[in-house]
């Protein structure tokens, strides 16, 4: 067993990024302890001889009851002369002084829940206040009430039985360290790291590691594991426990890494991690503290509003003990590329550079439609298509529609017991015998953005298919005929409010449209032009049977970012070659290459003095920061990556397109409801008949989609840092 050494959770440090001006008010004046959090909330800096800093969070979202605080004098003061309370009281402990900066840093305890004053007076009487908003350690501070019923899974995570309905335990510290020796265990699970009893023995087999500081330090890693806003956490660092503490490490090369899992599920219970999942040699091996989170992983809740606040709190917990870091960067694949880009996008700055693998640009993907497809193709009409027509309608390579109805259209399927992953499925929604029950479909997983419909007291949502016509592409190409088109369209159908399969098709509901807009759940790639994304996956759109993370998605990114900042110069693009069996190492592993690329790309930005911008991101980025694909037998192309199935990278790579863009959606991708025109035959590139045209226009009352004007309901996000 790993050496443990536990402290209770109660106020503990909590830490996040976001570096925060001074929230100050000058002159003499007596603070208020019960000042509440929309007074301290809108209080206005104002500049004075002493400047406060948050460092570890904004002033107004601090939680766990402390925050991270600098102190600066100027014009001729001493910050060693200052006096500084809370809420009228002496600090339990002492900010220090460092005498080259003129400035006191330290952490402040014992903040009230609500609105507390920081303040801050000179030997004269001049006086500052800094407003400081505190939220308990188990949320939530934006994401609106918590969810219920919830499970709890510290004790099968190793933290033991929960001290609380919040889910909530001790903090707890292992050790362990890399071996010389071989690995064990196989294919992705081998691994060479090993528990270390004793953190201050040195085993015979211990490795060591230089860092990318030029550090050669015992290959030895504390993993501090805990729960911040209701999930479950782990942090790594290199240690060595014969001359360290609790805090930053001499290996810790000043960057933070932080790692999300994929999926997009729609679970009531706080998922599970274990404290060596996040012994990353890639990371780990370079100095990085390294963090992950069981709410960073898409397949819990899939809500990058909650996502984001746990990574807001995260990261000011690890700040406050560890240190403010140089940069963090994500990493992740799937569905954590898709938290990686929507996070970034609401919560900006909590992230510095994205690494997202195997992308695609949000969680509100029009997966309904393949299992509408499935569902046809099922049918006595269906059973007569051949492959070729299905993937003339699909667009995907063979296989890859089915995979999409296997994997995600359950997430709307609303007594889906298994969905819910919870144990007693007693409390699972049923139409007849539990109509009050749980539903486990991802709106009710977004309850506090979408709000609740008040007819049916069920989660809005935003799903559609009004207009849409399937297969319009292959019926332009001549790949399907009319009647096919017709009876595809007048067939194909919708889901009903509990996910079920119904004749008439789906209606999205407007507050539900606006909402996943204006929240920014639906990525338009406001914000994320001044965050370097590197893009790499293994090619898989021909993986048999058919695999989800076809790479087209990488282009729809690049098409709405340009859409919404006018430059895509913060993104590049990666293709390799996939393994070619389970077990085998593919040809070209791009994610140390990718790691290390982002790295000289954000020490540049750091070492640029100039204020962060989409022109300062381009500036720094490196020359190997650029498109490009690796042949087969591992050797590098530098291509940009575009739409022409005429380069040389679609030849070796082939891309697919969705059925909604081959029902004309635009290559963005980002219409969830469709404006509508009436039908003109005049635009098709086949003949219908007069009895088609009358069908057409039966199936299509109200008309088909016009794909030229923007959404029902688009918008850009409506602001960052909301609250719900």
């Amino acid at each position: 067993m790993a050496a443990l050494k536990t402290r209770t959770l109660g106020c503990c440090a909590v830490t996040a990024m976001a570096v925060v001006l001074a929230g100050c008010t000058t002159g003499p004046q007596t603070p208020s302890v019960a000042t509440t959090v929309a007074e301290a909330s809108a209080a206005k800096p104002v500049q004075g001889k002493i400047e406060v800093k948050v460092l570890s969070s904004k002033y107004n979202m601090v939680s766990g009851g402390d925050a991270l605080v600098e102190v600066k004098a100027s014009e001729g003061a001493k910050a060693s002369d200052l006096r500084v309370t809370l809420n009228g009281r002496q600090l339990v402990t002492p900010l220090k002084f460092d005498q080259p900066s003129n400035t006191l840093r330290g952490l402040v305890t014992g903040l009230d829940n609500g609105g507390n004053w920081l303040q801050v007076s000179g030997p004269t009487g001049y006086t500052v206040s800094q407003p400081l908003v505190n939220y308990p350690i188990t949320g939530p501070i934006l994401s609106g009430p918590h969810m219920t019923p919830y499970e709890c899974r510290t004790k099968e995570s190793g933290l033991g039985e929960p001290q609380d309905a919040n889910c909530s335990a001790p903090t707890k510290y292992e050790w362990f360290y890399k071996s010389t020796g071989p690995a064990t265990g196989t294919g992705p699970a081998a691994t060479q790291f090993k528990p270390l009893a004793d953190p201050k023995q040195r085993p015979a087999d211990l490795a060591t590691t230089t860092t990318i500081d030029g550090k050669s330090v015992p290959y030895i890693v504390r993993v501090e594991s805990g729960v911040i806003d209701r999930s479950i956490y782990r942090i790594a660092v290199l240690d060595n426990p014969a001359t360290e503490g609790f805090g930053a490490s001499e290996g810790w090369n000043g960057r933070l890494g932080v790692t999300f899992g994929g999926g997009c599920g729609t679970q009531y219970n706080q998922g599970t991690n274990q404290a060596n999942s996040i012994l990353s040699d890639l990371y780990l091996s370079r100095g990085f503290a390294y963090m992950n989170s069981t709410e960073l992983v898409n397949q819990q809740h899939c809500n990058q509003v909650l996502q984001g606040e746990t990574l807001m709190m995260l990261k000011e917990h690890f700040t406050e003990g560890y240190g403010v870091p140089k940069w963090t960067v994500g990493t992740g694949g799937s569905g954590g590329s898709i938290q990686q880009m929507v996070i970034t996008q609401m919560y900006p700055g909590l992230l510095d550079g994205l690494q997202p693998s195997l992308s695609f640009p949000d969680s509100s993907m029009q997966t309904a439609d393949c299992g509408l497809l499935q569902n046809f193709w099922k049918s006595k009409d269906g059973k007569k298509w051949s492959q070729e027509k299905k993937s003339a309608v699909e667009g995907y390579a063979v296989g890859t529609c089915g995979s999409w109805e296997r994997s995600f259209v359950r997430t709307i399927q609303a007594g889906f017991a298994d969905g819910c992953a919870i144990s007693d499925k007693s409390l699972v929604y049923d139409p007849k015998k539990n109509p009050k029950g749980i539903r486990c479909t991802t709106q009710e997983m977004r309850v506090n953005i979408y709000g609740k419909d008040p007819k049916t007291g069920f989660a809005r949502r935003p799903i559609d298919n009004i207009g849409v016509e399937y297969g319009l592409k292959g019926l332009n190409d001549g790949k399907i005929s009319v009647d096919e088109f017709l009876t595809l369209n007048e067939k194909v159908g919708g889901n009903d409010v509990d996910g079920g399969f119904v004749s008439k098709r789906t209606v999205g509901d407007p507050a539900a449209i606006s909402a996943i807009y204006n929240s920014g759940l639906f990525n338009t790639f406001k914000n994320l032009e001044t965050a370097p994304m590197l893009h790499y996956r293994s090619y898989t759109d021909d993986t048999d049977p058919g695999d989800i993370h076809d790479r087209h998605r990488d282009l729809t990114i690049r098409a709405r970012l340009e859409k919404a900042t006018g430059t895509s110069a913060n993104q590049v693009i990666w293709v390799a070659d996939r393994a070619q069996s389970r077990g085998q190492a593919a040809t070209v592993n791009l994610a140390p290459i990718a790691l290390d690329t982002m790295t000289k790309w954000l020490d540049a930005m750091a070492a640029d003095p100039a204020p962060l911008s989409a022109a300062k991101v381009a500036k720094t980025k490196p020359a190997d920061a650029t498109d490009a694909y690796w042949t087969k037998d591992g050797k590098r192309v530098n291509e940009a990556a575009s739409w022409d199935p005429a380069t040389s990278w679609n030849k070796t790579y082939p891309l697919h397109v969705e059925p909604r863009i081959i029902a004309g959606a635009p290559v963005a991708n980002d219409i969830v409801k469709c404006q509508l025109k009436p039908v003109d035959f005049a635009g098709y590139k086949v003949k219908f008949s007069g009895s088609q045209q009358k069908r057409m226009k039966k199936i299509f009352a109200d008309g088909v989609c016009d794909w030229s004007k923007p959404s029902v309901g688009y918008s850009l996000i409506k602001g960052t840092y909301q609250r719900y």
